[in-house]
């Protein structure tokens, strides 16, 4: 499983599960308790939750938290947040907009004073012949300014450090090699690399990339594209919610890849996979957030 290997053994985080009210949210829950991954808090439909834990022999060792509707147990594992009883909240059978709507609220101070909330995404293949990426952001910021884009990289960044194996190399992506006036994307990349080449004068960052000539070094040497990022990226600062959406789906859909998703830049991390995720993902995205909290 990804990056399993570098959390601690038996860590047990405390956790709050937000809707832990169907099979596959239940069942990601009892395998990262199974792991000792995690000390979860079950905030839903008591009878449901009740129904898989007799069904599977697992008796929480947290009380049950009752919530029938997403908005309350949203409410719920925030204030266990804002009261420290919890590390770590993960999402199960709620809508992401209605969790982090209730996660911003000032009354939790959950926000860290000076920085942004942003996904991200860490996928692995099947194939090891494929270098595991991360996305950012494809499921938090709609349409990022450009300071908000400094944020997101701000935030990869702090957590790809606790990677020692990762050799960082960040692309800035747009639909062009160019800094073209009338692309946005582009011009905002292209500031974002000059700023960041005094801001982490030890990493590889450069924009404005295309994807084909961040990913593969023979486009990048074809279009005579040469730094030390194109063709060899592993990190993606995407333009806008849209593409880093587009480019995990058809990276999980069409090659199998798993995704693990999570939210950094507040207080504690929020999990957030989608509904259908599956059970590898659903570690996954645990794993990596616990890993961002060390």
């Amino acid at each position: 499983m990804q990056n399993i290997d570098l959390i601690e053994k038996n860590i047990k985080i405390p956790t709050a599960i937000v809707g832990a009210d169907n099979k596959l949210s239940l069942s990601g829950a009892h395998e990262a308790y199974k792991l000792g991954l995690i000390d979860p808090i079950l905030i839903g439909n008591k009878s449901k939750i009740n129904t898989y834990c007799d069904m599977n022999n697992w008796s929480p060792d947290r009380p049950i938290i009752i919530a029938d509707d997403e908005k309350t147990a949203s409410k719920n594992a925030c204030e266990l947040a804002a009261r420290n009883e919890v590390k770590l909240i993960v999402k199960g059978h709620v809508h992401t907009d209605v969790l982090m709507s209730e996660y911003v609220k000032k009354s939790y101070s959950l926000r860290e004073k000076g920085s942004k909330l942003s996904h991200i995404w860490y996928l692995s293949f099947k194939n090891d012949d494929i270098r595991p990426i991360i996305i950012t952001d494809g499921a938090l910021n709609i349409n990022p300014s450009l300071e908000t884009k400094k944020h997101i990289l701000k935030n990869v960044i702090n957590f790809v450090d606790k990677i020692p194996t990762f050799d960082q190399k960040i692309a800035i992506l747009s639909a062009t090699e160019e800094n073209l006036p009338q692309m946005q994307s582009s011009v905002d990349a292209a500031e974002i690399t000059s700023w960041a080449n005094t801001e982490f004068k030890n990493i590889d960052i450069f924009g404005p990339l295309a994807f084909d000539n961040a990913i593969s070094l023979d486009a990048a040497t074809i279009k005579g594209i040469q730094n030390s990022v194109a063709g060899r990226a592993n990190v993606f600062l995407v333009p806008n919610i849209e593409t880093g959406n587009a480019i995990v789906k058809v990276c999980v859909n069409l090659m199998g890849a798993t995704a693990g998703g999570f939210i950094v830049g507040g207080k504690i991390p929020v999990v957030i996979t989608s509904r259908s995720d599956d059970l590898k993902s659903r570690l996954s995205s645990i794993i990596n957030a616990i890993l961002s909290l060390n």
